[in-house]
């Protein structure tokens, strides 16, 4: 029978709706009307009470009458047998105690579990990676902040279906709830009680088989969170396996440039160069020794390669030879004109008491070539001839400003440098275009000619052996 039925059914022969236990036996027979007076208890227990005029009996075998009667309202006709008194019948008095009972208790349940805080001890996975040493321990970090947040949710006031919809958002603070009225206060208590949450490893990182790490979740309090203290054994981490320094410096360390201008290039967050930095200067042959940096060192541990070499040694090779450089050579051949331009004779003439010449000789070259000049597409070079200069000057008259006399002679040493700076290497061919030349300081003397090798060795500069 339908349960809409079966309830005025229930309501008719019984005098009364329906409990929630009777509701429950009516469900479990399948709704059977024969099982009606059984389910109310008017089986075992009947007062003799005059039936009212406005019930008829119902038959077993004639259930579905009556129920259409009651939808329409109808009285049904009584004969002679009906007019009859009959007995009503009465709810023992025993079974209403028995389903008050029922109902204080599961209500009794309900506010217990309600009020109890929520424990997600169940629900955390912990589990380590990693090598032995070198191993960490993780948790389900994204499912326990989602069953927090969700049941945290349901103890702010949201009903479920609000909770499942809180945890898919993004942030409770670009929700509507803060903006609602009617559920801001709830949003505000959520948002409190989950910002202020801490869930952490007394130790996560450098874990060996064997150690003992806890995990804690500390609310703070008023928070209905239950507080967390677990401890768990570490394992699984797997064996780390021992390595070559040279097996991992393999095409690491490169070079490049031309031989005596060479440089060195490799990852400075993976190795150090113990050897002094000569990079700008180096040629082939030359060897560079380096060491792993510690932070290296202790990423290839959690990667399970043990180190056996601290440090390594690389030769230098594959530098071009600098006389592969195409049109250096008219590049250098173009430097003695600018020294010419600064230091040319000078006659007294009708105005002057003196002439100045000069005696220029050029002494060793220099050239420097930098990968990370001023040019994107190619290195730049530098080229620099020192010259030694002496300037000499002769009163052809009297000069009583500078107290000398007509023949008198004075002599001067010079020491500096020529050349051009910043030039662009294209295809390894020297362009001659757009040149900037230098030269050494003007206001400041060098004291020979070692001061200017000295100054040019500390800008990268090395000697360099021009063509014959």
């Amino acid at each position: 029978m339908e349960k809409e039925k079966y309830v005025k059914l229930f309501k008719a022969i019984v005098g009364r709706d329906l409990t929630p236990q009777e509701f429950l036996q009516a469900k479990k027979s399948e709704f059977d009307p024969k099982e009606i007076k059984k389910i109310a208890g008017l089986m075992t227990e009947t007062v003799s009470e005059p039936v009212p005029e406005t019930l008829a009996p119902v038959a077993d075998e004639t259930v579905e009458a009556p129920v259409q009667k009651a939808e329409n309202a109808v009285q049904p006709a009584f004969t002679s047998e009906n007019t009859e008194s009959q007995a009503k019948k009465k709810v023992p008095t025993k079974l209403v105690i028995a389903v008050v009972a029922v109902l204080l208790v599961a209500a009794g349940i309900f506010g217990l579990i309600k009020s109890r805080p929520v424990d997600v001890t169940k629900d955390i996975k912990v589990t380590f990676s990693g090598y032995d040493g070198y191993g960490k321990a993780n948790y389900n970090s994204d499912k326990i902040h989602e069953v927090i947040a969700e049941k945290l949710a349901v103890k702010a006031g949201f009903s479920k279906a609000e909770s499942h919809k809180l945890i898919a958002m993004d942030s409770l603070s670009d929700s509507d709830y803060l903006t609602n009225a009617k559920y801001r206060s709830k949003a505000e208590k959520l948002m409190k009680w989950t910002d202020e949450l801490e869930i952490s490893f007394d130790a996560d990182e450098h874990l060996k088989n064997g150690d003992k790490v806890t995990l804690k979740i500390k609310p703070q309090k008023g928070v209905p969170l239950k507080a967390i203290d677990k401890t768990y054994e570490v394992k699984g981490l797997k064996k780390t396996k021992k390595v070559s320094g040279e097996s991992l410096t393999k095409g690491e360390v490169t070079f490049s440039g031309y031989n005596g201008n060479g440089s060195v290039n490799y990852d400075e967050s993976k190795f150090d160069l113990v050897s002094s930095d000569k990079s700008g200067t180096l040629s082939n042959g030359d060897e560079l020794k380096f060491e792993f940096a510690k932070s290296y060192l202790d990423r290839l541990l959690t990667e399970g390669k043990a180190v056996t070499d601290k440090t390594f040694k690389v030769k230098v090779t594959d530098l071009k030879d600098m006389n592969e450089i195409s049109k250096l050579d008219a590049l250098y051949n173009k430097i003695p004109e600018l020294v010419k331009e600064d230091y040319k004779d000078e006659a007294a003439g009708d105005y002057g008491s003196y002439d100045v010449t000069y005696k220029i000789e050029p002494q060793k070259s220099f050239i420097k070539i930098s990968d990370d000049g001023y040019y994107a597409d190619g290195p730049g070079l530098s080229l620099v001839i020192t010259y030694k200069i002496t300037q000499t000057t002769t009163w052809v008259k009297d000069d009583t400003w500078d107290k000398k006399k007509k023949g008198d002679v004075e002599t001067e040493e010079i020491y500096t440098y020529f050349g051009y700076e910043d030039v662009e290497i294209y295809k390894d061919a020297v362009v001659l275009s757009d040149l900037y030349d230098i030269s050494g300081s003007s206001w400041s003397k060098y004291l020979d000619m070692d001061a200017v090798y000295t100054k040019l060795e500390k800008d990268g500069y090395s000697e360099y052996q021009p063509k014959k």
